[in-house]
């Protein structure tokens, strides 16, 4: 109905160390693929009307939680894809934020496995730190792509 598509939000995520493959396939993979497949749309050197891309990455991409490497490597490897394109919006004419929450109370962090079960009890220490609620996150995500940062 719409005939057309302004802004992409990439959420998709899973907290899982134990299952490697999927994880690096969801947080990272899918991120770059559904991305690649918009840019064709909208790049402005083929005549595209550029867009918005905000993915949403962590807060691990910058510090890694040591439990859960897999993890926090798929989000770093989001992070930086993300943080590259961003450069490159001069030239696509396609904007592209990083949204980096912190801990945020949903069902990724109520019980996950860690990466060789090098820590059983991490989804219970993580819930020890300061977190949102998911409107919270949200609320501040609308906010940064209205403030354009």
């Amino acid at each position: 109905k719409l005939k057309t598509v302004d802004l992409l939000i990439n959420g998709a995520g899973i907290l899982d160390d134990t299952q490697i493959e999927r994880t690096i396939a969801v947080n990272f993979t899918g991120t770059v693929n559904t991305t690649t497949a918009i840019m064709d749309f909208w790049d402005k050197r083929k005549g595209g009307p550029g867009g918005v891309v905000a993915n949403i990455c962590s807060v691990t991409g910058f510090n890694s939680i040591y439990q859960v490497p897999v993890y926090s490597a798929s989000k770093a490897a989001a992070l930086s894809f993300t943080t590259s394109l961003a450069k490159l919006a001069h030239i696509t004419g396609v904007t592209v934020y990083s949204i980096n929450p912190g801990i945020t109370k949903t069902v990724l962090v109520h019980k996950f496995n860690s990466w060789l079960n090098v820590e059983p009890r991490v989804a219970e220490l993580l819930l020890e730190h300061p977190t949102q609620t998911t409107l919270q996150c949200a609320q501040n995500f609308v906010k940064a792509i209205e403030a354009n940062q």
